[in-house]
């Protein structure tokens, strides 16, 4: 997969990307006549849009996804004092400016919603819409910063088996404890390099990502959410037990106040990182998001959906990791493994 280096006042970066077209899983640019979807991933999964990526339908679109700071293949040479939400949108930023994409419609997922958003506000010509799913761009609700902060200093302990506690806590966190063969396959495969990117050697580059970065972000004023100029959508997973319904409600609201052309829906009993294994219910809905936005600017006639099967950039790795897309749950075999690699 290419990359690309750009330097900003948090230093050099190399930001490995992903870009998939109607005829490649895996292309060198986009198709300059398609619109372009840019995917603002999680926190530690890097990948997590496989079921999007490998949809038929979206991949009508160039889809676009780059792999954020101390995440995937992404390279940085100096660790910063701060690492914030300004700071990762500066990032993504001067990525969007190297590739010079085209205004494009922000796909965000957790971590990556905060980011998306920042971008929305300081460029918000480059944002044509923006589909915010699992949202954490409000202060961060004391319970869970009291979950964040309890895996974060087991983590950093020397306490055996450390990295098995929080990555228990953490699939609770991301998947309401319920994990599907695909979901086991994304998470055994960026465990290895989440394990490389937050070694005992980068703590201080986990503590930034994974605690700070969260525990510190601010919900935006009225004013900046003013400057949003596209409208927004925001997906709620009705199984998270992370955030309640009323964490989006309440960010719904804010918009709304900022006079932001928003609404919402609710995919029941998905978890927190509901792109996954939901993704017949919210790949429509992404779809019919981007075409009503397209429609609203133009009225020039869809792309058609590519003539053959499409696949993800990661189908294969995820394979080697274990997914069998005839299976949806661990539970379809009689006997199953849940294991994390020691430290």
């Amino acid at each position: 997969m290419p990359s690309v280096t750009v330097l900003t006042s948090t230093g050099e970066t190399r930001f490995q990307y992903t870009i998939s077209t109607p005829t490649s899983a895996s292309a060198e640019r986009i198709e300059p006549a398609l619109p372009t979807l840019l995917f603002f991933h999680c926190f530690a999964f890097h990948n997590v849009f496989h079921s999007q990526f490998s949809d038929q339908v979206l991949r009508k679109f160039n889809l676009v996804c780059f792999d954020l700071r101390w995440h995937g293949e992404t390279l940085s040479d100096i660790v910063p004092p701060k690492y914030g939400q300004e700071e990762a949108a500066e990032d993504a930023i001067a990525f969007i400016n190297a590739l010079q994409l085209p205004p494009c419609h922000f796909i965000a997922l957790d971590l990556g919603s905060n980011i998306a958003l920042q971008v929305a506000v300081k460029i918000p010509q480059q944002a044509l819409s923006l589909f915010i799913m699992s949202h954490v761009c409000l202060d961060e609700v004391p319970d869970t910063l009291e979950g964040r902060t309890e895996m974060y200093e087991i983590y950093i302990s020397d306490l055996p088996n450390a990295n098995i506690d929080v990555g228990v806590a953490f699939t609770q966190y991301a998947f309401s404890n319920n994990m599907s063969n695909l979901a086991l396959a994304l998470r055994d495969s960026c465990i290895v390099i989440d394990s490389k990117n937050w070694s005992r050697e980068h703590l201080e580059e986990y503590r930034l990502i994974s605690y700070e970065i969260f525990r510190s972000r601010k919900a935006l004023p009225l004013e900046a959410l003013s400057r949003i100029s596209c409208p927004v959508k925001l997906i709620h997973g009705g199984g998270s037990i992370v955030y309640s319904i009323s964490y989006t409600e309440a960010f719904m609201q804010e918009l709304q106040e900022a006079g932001v052309n928003v609404s919402m829906e609710v995919i029941p009993y998905a978890p927190h990182y509901l792109c996954v294994d939901y993704a017949d219910v919210l790949n429509p809905m992404i779809y019919d998001f981007v075409v009503e936005s397209l429609q609203r600017k133009s009225n020039a006639p869809l792309p058609t959906a590519p003539l053959e099967m499409v696949v993800s950039p990661w189908d294969k790795m995820l394979r080697d990791y274990g997914w069998n897309p005839e299976r949806k749950h661990e539970l379809d075999d009689d006997d199953f493994v849940v294991s994390y690699p020691t430290r």
